[in-house]
This record gives C-alpha cells, sequence and structure tokens, in this order.
C-alpha cells in the first residue's frame, strides 16, 4: 500500500497504521515515523487518540525492539498534550510500559522512549501519576537510572536525561514518594549523574534535572538536623558550579547549596570542597557584567552563601586557616571594593572570623581593624547604609572582646569614628552600637570615664532604657549605664548620671530576668551608694529601690548565686548609712525577703551578715 507522505492530516495516517498494523505490514515502521512529525504539530489537537493508542498498545507487544522503541516515542508525542496524556493514562497501557523497564538486558533505545513516555505521561497528571505508581515503577526507575550511569555515549546520556526528567515528574508534589525514593538511594544514584553529566555541556539537561530534583528532597527531607547533601555531594555541586557556563545550573547549584548550608556538617564539606574559594573567584570575573536585577540577585546570593558558611566554628577556622586562608585575604581586600554587596559580605566576613580571641588579636595586629574603622567614617551618619554599619559594628564588637586589643582599637580612634553614630534612628544598628561600646570600656578607666561624662550620650542612654519598641536597646543602654559606673569609678561620670536621671534606670534593672544584669545593676548602685549617696538618696527612695531589691529576693530567691545576694547584701549596708533610704527599705518590708535568704544552704555562709542587716533595720 502507498504510504501517506508527511503532508498528510493525522487521521489519515492513523487510519494506514490501523490497516498495517492489522496486516502486520512492513510499511508500519516509517508509518510511525510519519505519525511523530504530525503529532508534533500542534494543529492536531482536536484528534481523538482514543482507537489510536489501543493500536500503538499492540504494537509494544510487537517482538521488534525498533517497533516497540517507535511506538513508545509517538506515545510520548501525543502525552506531551493534555488530550493526549488523559487518553494514555490507562491501567494496562502503563503496566506495559513499566515492564519493558523491569528487564536489565532491555535495548537502549526502547528503555529511552519508554520513559519518556512515562515520564510525559505522568507530567502534571495525577491520576497518571498514581497509576505509574501502582506499577510500583519508582525502585523500577532508579534501576534504570542507575545501569544509565554505565551506558556510555550519546544513548547513555539520553538514557540518563530522559530517566532523570520522568523522575522529576514522578516526585513533584509528592513528598511521600520523594522520601521513599531518599529510602531507595537517589541521592547517590543523582551524585553520578551530576558527576557525569554537570561538568559536559552536553549534560546540562540531565544536570538540570538532577539538580530539581535535589532541591525538591532536600526541601522536604525529614532528617531532624541531618542534610542530604554528604560531602561528596556537596564536592560535586562545587564541581559543577565551577564548570558550568549555564546561568540557569550554576544558579540551581547555588540555590540547593545555599538551602542545606545551615547544616553544620555541610559547611564544613563545603569549605573543604573549596566553594568560596570558588565563589570569590567567579564574583570577580563577572561583577563587571552584572547589569540587571536578576545579576545582581545572583550575585547577591552567592556573597551571602560564603557569609554562611562561616557561620560555622569549623568551617570558619577551616578558612581562616591561621590567618594565612585564602579566603580570609579575599574578605580584607574586599573591605576596600567599590561594589557595597562584596564590601559588605568582606565586612560580614570579619565579624565571623572574629570569634575567638586568637583570631581577634591576629587580626588587629595585621589591621583589620583600622579598614572596619575607616568605612565606619565614611558611613556614620543616619544616611549610611545601615547593613554595612550593622556589619561594621558587629565585627568591631568582637574584635574589641580581647583586653589587649580594647587599647588598640581606641587608639585607632573607635570613639571618634563612631560618636556620630548616636544619631542614627535604627534600632538594629543602635543596638550593635551600644554592644561595641559596652565591650570597648571593660576594663578601659580612661574611655569609661571619657564616655561617661557625655552628657549627650548619658541622656540618650536614659531614654533609650525606657523604650518598648526593641527589648535588645533597651537592655544594652541598661548595661552600658552599669559598666560606665564600673569601669570609670569616676565622681564625674557618676554626675552626669545623678543629672541624667539615670538612678531609676539602674534600680529597674535590678529586677531584670538576666542574672547577669541583676548583678551589674547591684554593683553599679552600690558604687553610687558608695560614693554620692548623700547625692542619690532622693532618687534611689523615689525610685523604689527598696521594692526592686526585695523583689529580687523574693522572686528569685532560690535560684540567685551567692554573687548576686552577695552584691545585694552590701549595697543595703551601704544605702542603711543614709537615715532617708533606711526608713524607705524598712517600709518596704525588706527584712521579710531577707530571712528566707539566709536559711537556704548555699547562702549559710552569709548568714550572720543577713542577720546583723535584719536587727539593724528591725530596730530602726
Amino acid at each position: 500500500m502507498d504510504v501517506p507522505s508527511d503532508k498528510d492530516c493525522l487521521p489519515q495516517l492513523m487510519e494506514g497504521l490501523a490497516i498495517a498494523v492489522e496486516k502486520k505490514s512492513e510499511d508500519v515502521s516509517s508509518l510511525l515515523d510519519s505519525i511523530v512529525l504530525q503529532v508534533q504539530d500542534s494543529n492536531n489537537a482536536c484528534v481523538d487518540y482514543s482507537s489510536f493508542v489501543d493500536h500503538l498498545q499492540a504494537l509494544l507487544c510487537w517482538e521488534s525492539k525498533t517497533i516497540i522503541s517507535k511506538s513508545a516515542k509517538v506515545i510520548s508525542e501525543l502525552a506531551k498534550a493534555d488530550a493526549g496524556r488523559e487518553k494514555c493514562a490507562t491501567s494496562s497501557l502503563l503496566k506495559l510500559l513499566v515492564k519493558f523497564m523491569k528487564d536489565e538486558e532491555q535495548d537502549i533505545q526502547v528503555l529511552i522512549q519508554v520513559c519518556r513516555a512515562l515520564g510525559n505521561i505522568c507530567y502534571e497528571n495525577d491520576k497518571g501519576r498514581l497509576l505509574i505508581l501502582d506499577a510500583d515503577c519508582l525502585p523500577i526507575l532508579l534501576q534504570v537510572l542507575k545501569r544509565s550511569l554505565s551506558e556510555t555515549g550519546e544513548s547513555g546520556r539520553s538514557l540518563r536525561n530522559v530517566a532523570a526528567g520522568f523522575l522529576l515528574n514522578l516526585l513533584i508534589g509528592h513528598e511521600d514518594i520523594q522520601q521513599k525514593a531518599v529510602e531507595l538511594g537517589v541521592v547517590d544514584i543523582l551524585c553520578r549523574v551530576l558527576e557525569l553529566d554537570g561538568i559536559d555541556a552536553a549534560g546540562e539537561e540531565s544536570c538540570t534535572h538532577a539538580l530539581v530534583i535535589l532541591e525538591l528532597i532536600t526541601d522536604s527531607a525529614v532528617n531532624g538536623n541531618e542534610s542530604l547533601l554528604d560531602e561528596q555531594m556537596c564536592k560535586v555541586a562545587v564541581q559543577v558550579l565551577g564548570a558550568s557556563s549555564s546561568p540557569e545550573v550554576s544558579e540551581m547549584c547555588l540555590e540547593l547549596l545555599h538551602g542545606q548550608a545551615e547544616n553544620e556538617q555541610v559547611k564544613i564539606h563545603l569549605a573543604r570542597a573549596g566553594l568560596c574559594e570558588l565563589l570569590i573567584q567567579l564574583l570577580e570575573k563577572h561583577k563587571p557584567l552584572v547589569e540587571d536585577d536578576e545579576a545582581r540577585n545572583l550575585m547577591k546570593m552567592a556573597c551571602d552563601l560564603i557569609v554562611l558558611v562561616l557561620t560555622g566554628d569549623d568551617s570558619m577556622n577551616i578558612l581562616y586557616s591561621e590567618g594565612q586562608g585564602q579566603v580570609f585575604h579575599s574578605m580584607v581586600s574586599w573591605l576596600s571594593s567599590d561594589d557595597e554587596d562584596l564590601q559588605i559580605t568582606g565586612v560580614l566576613a570579619m565579624g565571623n572570623f572574629a570569634r575567638t580571641d586568637k583570631h581577634c588579636i591576629q587580626m588587629v595586629e595585621a589591621g583589620v581593624s583600622k579598614k572596619l574603622l575607616t568605612l565606619v567614617e565614611r558611613n556614620n551618619t543616619p544616611d549610611g547604609d545601615i547593613r554595612l554599619q550593622h556589619a561594621l559594628l558587629s565585627a568591631l564588637r568582637n574584635l574589641v572582646i580581647p583586653s589587649q586589643n580594647k587599647a588598640t582599637v581606641l587608639n585607632d580612634g573607635l570613639m571618634n569614628a563612631v560618636a556620630p553614630m548616636l544619631a542614627i534612628p535604627t534600632f538594629p544598628v543602635v543596638f550593635k552600637l551600644l554592644g561595641t561600646l559596652r565591650m570597648v570600656v571593660d576594663g578601659q578607666e580612661e574611655a569609661a570615664r571619657e564616655l561617661g561624662q557625655q552628657h549627650e550620650l548619658v541622656q540618650r542612654l536614659v531614654q533609650w532604657c525606657g523604650t518598648e519598641d526593641h527589648p535588645g536597646v533597651q537592655g544594652e543602654a541598661n548595661r552600658l549605664l552599669a559598666w560606665l559606673i564600673k569601669n570609670s569609678h569616676d565622681q564625674g561620670v557618676l554626675n552626669v548620671m545623678l543629672e541624667t536621671g539615670a538612678v531609676p534606670c539602674l534600680v529597674t534593672m535590678v529586677t531584670a530576668e538576666h542574672a547577669v544584669m541583676q548583678n551589674e545593676a547591684l554593683m553599679a548602685l552600690a558604687l553610687i551608694a558608695a560614693m554620692r549617696l548623700n547625692d542619690a538618696s532622693e532618687s534611689l527612695v523615689a525610685a523604689k529601690i527598696g521594692s526592686s531589691i526585695t523583689k529580687l529576693l523574693t522572686d528569685f530567691g532560690p535560684s540567685l548565686s551567692q554573687e548576686v545576694v552577695q552584691n545585694a547584701l552590701t549595697l543595703l549596708e551601704q544605702l542603711c548609712t543614709s537615715d532617708i533610704v533606711k526608713s524607705h527599705l524598712i517600709e518596704s518590708h525588706i527584712t521579710s525577703a531577707l530571712k528566707p535568704i539566709s536559711s537556704q544552704k548555699n547562702n549559710s555562709d552569709m548568714s550572720d551578715q543577713i542577720n546583723r542587716l535584719v536587727s539593724m533595720l528591725d530596730s530602726g
């Protein structure tokens, strides 16, 4: 019989195929080729495929591998359209297609076309997907994908591509199936797919499928604190990122790694795999080409990933490498970058490297603090970049924690550099500023005296002590007041504290939730009482110092440390030297709170002191 040309309409070709099938004609093969071309024409969307699919199913039972392969190819083309996909979603057809995949010696072209057909049928088609899963296809598909790893050349790559695409369509939207795939070892298989195809442009499609699947299953994985990305997978993902010239593949690699880099073990794997070094190289290479928002967002993600890896203690130490690490030196150089994202990344990196005293000392000796202060001087006003200001203060705060760094950084001009930042209204920046100042005055009498005598600063601190908008700022403001008093031991500082109304803030701080703040408040008040009780007595009484100490002893009594109790007793003894304050303490029923304290086992060595204090107060 005459074979219809490619220009003939699909119904004629389908009719011709039905006749050829019935006669078992040799024309079947060429008819299938023509049908593939015609099905690819979108003008055939309204054709009824019902009986045609039955003929194709019959052809799948022929012995010829070529006919089976071509029939499956036609099915895969039909299933690209919603109508065809629906007609192909029958239990008998799908079971037959899955059966071909079970044969470990199956012809590779048959496997390629069967995987394409099944993958297209279950695309956005829950009915087809469930029928395929009912045929226990998932483990069979993973075996096919595993076989594809040992197949070489174009056919092996094609099989990996269609099998991975089929797997992706099967897993989308079904977390239970994704979990089962994980249990069946899909991650190791995908890792091998990336090893084979991720570094070759010809394998981009299968690489893309693998990355999307990995992102799916890692997002939905229920593994507690564990990640599905082991050391080898992290290493391979970094290799793919370095080798790919595709922006899409690069973005998917970054998203996958970024999504998993919260895990501490993954951070270590990525640090050892050279991710940060690679990202630095890519960022510096492509920075001049970043001209649109999409490219800029990709650049930001890469910067974020570097910082995220550095937040891990072990990964940070690997990259610091005793101050000799390439990443550390690159981040120092980025402090001088003209690109704000790179510069902020450099500053954030400094804050993360400065997490041990040893690192902080080495970094200050290397001049890192001077570079940071230079940036502060350029960005210390309300119109400065908030992200940069926050990052700079965080890094400086860490650097001044070691006692030997404080004087150095102060001499480098810290106070003058940060002073204008008091005018910044943004609470997160204020929080970091107060923390930095508190750290740097610890043990630095001159600096504490200089700051504590600044009337405007202390007045601002008193205002922040009352803010309800940011508990962190409120806490840091209170603590800085206490630290200025404790570290300065200066009459001039106390003058300013009394003039600005700082005493009520410290009295309120006595009953703070945190023991460290309670203790700091007690010590600061004890210094005020020892040095300026006559001047402070009215403020202390007005602030109800007696009620605060009573509440402290009553509400926190059993949990109070010996140090806190001892400091409370010392303060009370000093307060009792003022008749006005002593009367106030008696009215506050302080003795009722003291008596139970003396009977507590951990306070037994203070019982005599407590009893004397109680007797003195009871006697009036």
